[in-house]
């Protein structure tokens, strides 16, 4: 079963057909029969349920046993969506019996359209919208006229429907023919984004959006959507989206701006800060964060970060409350990162060398090929004068890979110092 088709077999179930209400509250005859109230409970009961058969065979029976109107629209309406062959015949008594009831005439356009008789479909339809401008009845016919590629007039049927409701439905049809149907990108774009301004994103709009923003690699467009979806549904995915569709366009203040003002993937803006080498905002974030989770990781980064913003002018005073975060921290968790960092700087700065390497080799011991945790352990052994040990764990990198200035200078320092002994 086409889309469309099945559109239009849920316009009958849903709005066209089903008179649970009528049956409780508008049916003025007597009970025909003892049993008549308790059938209709169960009938009502199945259909809450999606049990349209065994719904179907009570109001069978409801009508049968009392003749009422009601019975048989429900019994033709739930034939005709169960595509029971007995559907013809049951609108056509219909028809017959009540001409004034407009719901077996609808049920007749609704069987004309699937045994594909449209011209037939479209005639039915012209006269209830003669009758009847109802949302419901143009919407058939937009369906209709969907169906026989009159797209054009498919799209006046639910452009009239719309006016009167500005139903997400109702808007889904409408961009769906201008987008796919009628080349009218702009057109739809336009209405998707005012329906979201006006009333928010809905269940499907947004999502629309960001179907076609996607498809046509609109980046501003998508960001933009998202913005608007997780300003009505805050969670984290949204907020991610969000960043990494502002990374992906280099926008990093963009990304900064926006997760400074979400409570969501803080770990994310510190990422950020640390790639940008904004080490003052990583260092107060970064607390932020230790101070409400108490995760001994945000203080390890802390250590990191107040390490890197106080680089050019580091002093004991410093270097004694950095020392003091890593030791907290590696004392506890067992981070290669951690272990490697606080191992360089006791080494580098003569603090205590041999502790130093004793770091360095526990990190190696976790990633025992990370070339900057090898460039760490041949500094620690040059420091300690062990220079052939030095060069026999630098050379392990390859001159091809060091590019970094820092690990070139190590390696020339441990070159000479070899020179030197030889010498």
């Amino acid at each position: 079963m086409s889309r469309y088709y099945s559109l239009i077999v849920i316009l009958f179930l849903v709005a066209g057909c089903s008179t649970k209400e009528v049956v409780v509250l508008n049916e003025t005859t007597k009970k025909v029969f003892e049993e008549e109230d308790n059938l209709i409970l169960q009938a009502l009961h199945y259909q809450q349920n999606g049990d349209y058969v065994n719904a179907r065979k009570i109001y069978h029976d409801l009508y049968e046993k009392s003749q009422k109107k009601v019975y048989l629209t429900e019994d033709a309406g739930l034939a005709f969506v169960l595509g029971d062959p007995d559907a013809p015949a049951l609108i056509a008594e219909g028809l017959q019996k009540y001409p004034d009831e407009k719901n077996f005439n609808r049920l007749l356009v609704g069987q004309l359209v699937k045994e594909r008789r449209y011209e037939e479909a479209e005639k039915e339809i012209l006269k209830l919208i003669a009758y009847d401008k109802s949302i419901q009845h143009l919407s058939i016919a937009g369906n209709l006229y969907l169906q026989m590629k009159a797209y054009d007039l498919a799209l006046k049927y639910f452009e009239s429907a719309y006016k009167q409701e500005q139903s997400e439905d109702l808007l889904m049809n409408i961009v769906e023919l201008q987008y796919r149907f009628l080349d009218k990108r702009d057109d739809a774009i336009a209405l998707l984004e005012t329906y979201a301004n006006m009333e928010g994103c809905g269940n499907k709009t947004c999502f629309k959006l960001i179907e076609i923003y996607g498809r046509e690699r609109n980046i501003k467009g998508l960001v933009a959507t998202y913005k608007k979806l997780y300003k009505e549904h805050q969670n984290e995915e949204l907020s991610k989206k969000i960043v990494e569709l502002m990374l992906y366009v280099k926008d990093m203040n963009g990304a900064i701006q926006f997760l400074k003002n979400s409570t969501f993937n803080q770990d994310m803006l510190l990422q950020i800060y640390a790639t940008q080498k904004r080490f003052s905002e990583a260092y107060t974030l970064s607390e932020r964060l230790y101070i409400e989770s108490k995760n001994l990781d945000y203080l390890g980064k802390m250590a990191i970060y107040e390490y890197e913003m106080h680089k050019p002018n580091l002093n004991p005073e410093i270097l004694q409350s950095i020392i003091m975060k890593f030791e907290e921290v590696t004392s506890v968790l067992h981070d290669s990162v951690y272990f490697n960092y606080y191992g360089y700087l006791l080494i580098d700065h003569n603090i205590n060398v041999e502790k130093g390497v004793t770091l360095v080799q526990e990190a190696l011991k976790i990633e025992p090929n990370s070339p900057f945790y090898l460039d760490s352990l041949a500094w620690g052994y040059y420091k300690l004068g062990k220079c052939k040990e030095a060069y026999d764990v630098i050379k392990q990198l390859g001159e091809a890979i060091i590019i970094e200035e820092e690990v070139e200078e190590h390696l020339n320092a441990i070159k000479k110092c070899l020179k030197e002994k030889k010498e």
